[in-house]
């Protein structure tokens, strides 16, 4: 059964949208599904206090398969220019660096663990 992602979301993160399911492409892909669960925006959420945006979407070709995850971190409300975008095939290693950005935001790891993702 897909069911919505579990995000451990900070007290100080606001959420725009949550369309962020466990349908993983990769693993088992169908079409349908595809259309379903797949699209550019999956999951917004923000830091209002640092001005900052975390924006994670499915960018490619739904029928082929052929795509990836994105996360992208938006300061200042700077599209053209992210801090940082990540991406990935892997719906597992997407959800685990957003966590770990989630609380990189929040102040909850320092230093080398945030290594991965920056």
């Amino acid at each position: 059964m897909i069911k919505l992602q579990e995000i451990d979301f900070p007290s100080d993160c606001e959420i725009s949208t949550h369309d962020f399911y466990d349908y993983d492409p990769e693993h088992s892909f169908n079409e349908e599904d595809s259309l379903l669960y797949l699209k550019e925006d999956l999951l917004e959420c923000s830091f209002p206090e640092e001005h900052l945006v975390i924006d994670v979407g499915w960018y490619g070709d739904i029928v082929s398969n052929k795509g990836e995850f994105k996360i992208q971190i938006i300061q200042d409300a700077n599209w053209e220019v992210p801090v940082n975008v990540i991406y990935s095939k892997s719906i597992e290693e997407i959800k685990v660096l957003l966590n770990k950005i989630l609380q990189y935001y929040t102040g909850s790891i320092t230093g080398e663990e945030n290594d991965s993702f920056f």
